[in-house]
């Protein structure tokens, strides 16, 4: 140990040597920096990551070594073969490459122990290299216990340099490896550097060819500052490219906001900020944009680009300090705020976001005015978790898009109770088909001059084992939202086209269709082969679509709709008059009927404007030449007022309540038999 002490005390000048120093740090540094990234590299860079910290890692050593050579004063003549010189730093730079290889792809032990030898023996491969590469008038005599020492020292200190690379137990571990990786370094070089002396020889002389100090020293100091210029921009380079992934995975293209994966990171930190301190406070507000879909449809996808893109900067814009917002879904955004006392600080929250949100948005081509629903929990009365606090907004979501007049709402137990009984509804409407708790009734079709009865209408009704009649208001909006109507418009289409291939006479049969039945692929095909199965004639089928079904994918239903036509179905359009562009819709497709929604009827002798939509109506139906049905007609007023307008068909409970299976079998055994008695 004195030994080394005193070779570094006495033998070498301290300015090159701190220089040593210095390369060694910023060297082992950047090696350190770069392993680590090597190491988490994904496979197909793994090649380029190697062959980047083994020339890093190769200049260090060889200019840590060759500079602190530099500094050590032997006190005689001495120079440098340059062939041997340039060589040790190849042999560095391949030891770091086969080191590398094996911490990469080694697995258990020999991924620590190999790769930490490995280094060891490296940094020793170049020392004793360089070594001979320094000419002197002599020889060098050497020590083998102190090179012994040299080796182990160097392999040591590399296993313990790889083991806090390998297995950090905190975050800066790193430095660890940084500083174990300088110790094996110069713990190799001074200690290989203390066991020899110079036995000096007057007939051996140091080659005029040989490099001096001063150039050898400029050579070093330019080829490390460039290698490590090298390292440096590269890991530059890296951090920035890393740094942009890492914004991009976090946040939405569009709207630069943070994206869900950031909301679900910030979550878990809110989660343990609740945990840590039990007086924090959590709010979370759900956005969502009411009739978005809407301006996609009118105005373009473009222009609900822009749309998101101003919400998002308002918001940002609105919100203060300890509040945070992120874009969570298509139309749908999410604000959480910490440090308040009160909820009605939420509330005055939701109110300022509500009041810059649903300004109007405008641009050249378009300008809309925005609707938002908000939802919103807080751990003042919820629950104290966020997750739960994000479910519980989300309830009080839905439950304020589903209210007309009512825009923000507050998560209560109530709200969970009615999410509770449509979730039960939902899994009782799955068993009741195979429990054949469905059935069908008949509205009467009718003519308006001689009230004949001409058809009927199909609708269905659900008789729940233990809640009793269930009126289709509260099970078919549910049924369309989870695809169910699927299941269950198929039984209403094959029940009602069975019972009608029954009838003596040839009344027609009219069914309604949801949007998700027509825009099926083999809805089409269902239908010809339940006629084919139930023997119906085509022409007696009357199927009823409203504009709403057509409206999601114009082209596809009319393609549909053209097939059943071909096939002898009855086309009718439902509900005239609620929908969008019940005009342009008449024009697209060549219906069979028109059905005046009820709406217009009630009351229309009464009120001046449903009369005036209602002959407007029927004008339209003679002029395009097909046929109107009002329905919903319920007092002898209303049929008066059809009659002397021209309506032709009519139907509601002015003619009767819908009729049971049974009933209204017994109506067309009534109608037979006065058809033979006549």
């Amino acid at each position: 140990m004195y030994r080394i002490f005193d070779c570094i005390a006495y033998e070498h000048h301290y300015g090159l040597l701190s220089l040593a120093v210095v390369s060694c740090v910023i060297g082992a540094l950047l090696t350190v920096l770069q392993t680590r990234r090597m190491l988490k590299a994904h496979p197909r860079q793994r090649a380029l990551q190697i062959a980047l910290v083994s020339i890093i890692g190769g200049a260090t050593i060889w200019s840590t070594h060759f500079l602190a050579m530099l500094a050590y004063d032997p006190g005689v003549p001495h120079a440098y073969e340059p062939v041997v010189t340039a060589l040790s730093l190849a042999v560095a730079v391949a030891g770091f490459a086969i080191t590398n290889a094996v911490a990469v792809f080694a697995r258990g032990p020999a991924r620590l122990v190999g790769g930490g030898l490995l280094f060891g023996v490296t940094v020793s491969t170049m020392h004793y290299m360089g070594m001979s590469a320094y000419q002197i008038p002599g020889q060098m005599i050497w020590d083998p216990v102190r090179v012994i020492a040299s080796l182990a020292a160097g392999a040591a200190l590399g296993v313990a340099a790889y083991h806090r690379m390998f297995f950090p137990v905190t975050r800066i571990c790193w430095l660890g490896g940084v500083i174990l990786m300088i110790m094996a370094i110069c713990a190799m070089h001074f200690t290989g550097m203390s066991a020899f002396y110079i036995q000096l020889d007057g007939t051996v002389q140091v080659p005029a060819a040989m490099v001096s100090d001063e150039w050898f020293g400029i050579t070093v100091v330019v080829v490390t500052g460039l290698l490590y210029l090298i390292g440096f921009f590269s890991f530059q380079m890296e951090v920035e490219s890393t740094g942009q992934l890492r914004f991009v995975s976090l946040h939405d293209p569009l709207t630069k906001l943070p994206n869900r994966m950031q909301l679900m990171q910030k979550l878990d930190e809110m989660d343990r900020m609740l945990e840590r301190d039990g007086t924090s406070r959590l709010a979370v507000l759900m956005l969502d944009l009411d009739g978005f879909k809407h301006i996609n449809e009118i105005y373009g996808r473009q222009a609900g680009d822009l749309v998101l893109t101003e919400v998002a900067r308002r918001l940002e814009s609105t919100l203060g300090p300890e509040e945070w917002v992120a874009r969570s879904g298509s139309d749908e955004f999410v604000v959480l705020k910490t440090d308040f006392r009160r909820v009605e600080q939420i509330h005055a929250l939701s109110e300022r976001v509500m009041a810059n949100v649903v300004a109007p948005v405008v641009a050249e081509a378009f300008e809309v005015t925005l609707q938002v629903s908000i939802g919103l929990a807080t751990t003042i009365n919820e629950a104290r978790d966020a997750e739960g606090l994000m479910r519980k907004a989300d309830v009080a979501l839905h439950h304020a898009k589903q209210r007309k007049d009512t825009v923000t709402l507050q998560y209560s137990d109530a709200l969970e109770e009615q999410d509770r009984s449509r979730l039960e509804m939902i899994e009782d409407m799955r068993r009741a088909l195979t429990n054949d708790e469905f059935a069908l009734v008949y509205q009467r079709q009718n003519t308006i001059e001689t009230e004949a009865l001409v058809g009927f209408e199909a609708l269905i009704r659900w008789h729940h084992p233990t809640k009793g009649m269930i009126p289709p208001g509260q099970f078919i909006p549910l049924a369309e939202e989870t695809g169910q109507i699927r299941e269950i418009g198929l039984w209403v289409l094959r029940t009602a086209c069975a019972e009608a291939a029954s009838w003596h006479q040839p009344h027609s049969i009219a069914i309604n269709v949801a949007p998700q039945q027509l825009l099926q692929t083999r809805f089409v095909d269902q239908v010809a082969f339940i006629l084919d199965e139930t023997e119906l004639e085509p022409s007696r089928l009357e199927l009823e679509i409203t504009e709403a079904t057509m409206i999601d994918d114009m082209s596809f239903a009319l393609a549909a709709m053209t097939r059943l036509k071909d096939m002898g179905v009855r086309i009718a359009m439902d509900d005239f008059g609620t929908g969008y562009s019940s005009l342009s819709t008449l024009q697209a497709f060549p219906f069979d009927k028109i059905k005046i929604d009820r709406s217009f009827i009630t009351d229309v002798h009464e009120n001046p404007q449903r009369a005036a939509i209602v002959r407007s109506t029927l004008l339209l139906g003679q002029a395009l030449n097909i046929p109107v049905l009002a329905e919903g007609v319920e007092v002898g007023p209303e049929l008066e007022f059809l009659k002397a307008e021209n309506c032709g068909l009519v139907q509601g409970y002015f003619f009767g309540k819908p009729l049971t299976l049974e009933e209204m079998r017994t109506v067309l055994a009534e109608q037979e038999a006065a058809a033979k008695a006549g």
